[in-house]
């Protein structure tokens, strides 16, 4: 994400790398598996037919492996490849994929900015931005450092900027 003219950048970050496993869906996560497992019997049985068809099932064992592995390893993937940066004027959070490109959004600091920390030592920090005007009407909008080290830190120089002495 590229600085406007005049921006200092205050701090930089990356979420803790060692993110617990979503296992938040415990009856997804098991779909998934028994998913995986009827599309992998009904490629074998579809194979011994000698037609092509048995091809098909590998999106339904993709489908299958997205909703029992990917979900679980998201939030280690997320933290692996997130950049977050503070600045004198915004807040700005970049995921840099590998093989995408680079996807980031911006929220401006104001003294309207509604800023919220979540839990400790890897702490998250939101931003809430709200009243903004869009297709659909008035809307929040909101940006989140989700488990960085130093939050408290991070917090502190936020809340100057909202103030005005960064």
């Amino acid at each position: 994400m590229t600085l406007l003219p005049g921006e200092k950048i205050l701090w930089q970050g990356r979420p803790e790398a060692r993110a617990p496993l979503d296992v938040s869906r415990p009856s997804q996560l098991l779909f998934g598996v028994v998913f995986v497992a009827f599309s992998m019997v009904w490629m074998d049985k579809a194979r011994e037919s000698g037609s092509l068809i048995w091809l098909a099932g590998f999106v339904f064992m993709g489908l299958g492996l997205k909703l029992s592995v990917w979900r679980a390893w998201q939030p280690r993937l997320r933290a692996k490849f997130a950049r977050y940066t503070l600045t004198d004027r915004r807040a700005l959070a970049e995921m840099r994929w590998p093989l995408i490109a680079a996807r980031g959004a911006a929220l401006t600091l104001s003294p309207a900015t509604i800023i919220d920390i979540e839990g400790h030592d890897p702490a998250t920090l939101s931003f809430t931005q709200s009243g903004l005007a869009g297709r659909e009407g008035a809307r929040s909008q909101t940006l989140r450092f989700e488990r960085i080290a130093e939050a408290r830190h991070v917090l502190a120089l936020a809340r100057d900027v909202q103030k005005g002495a960064a």
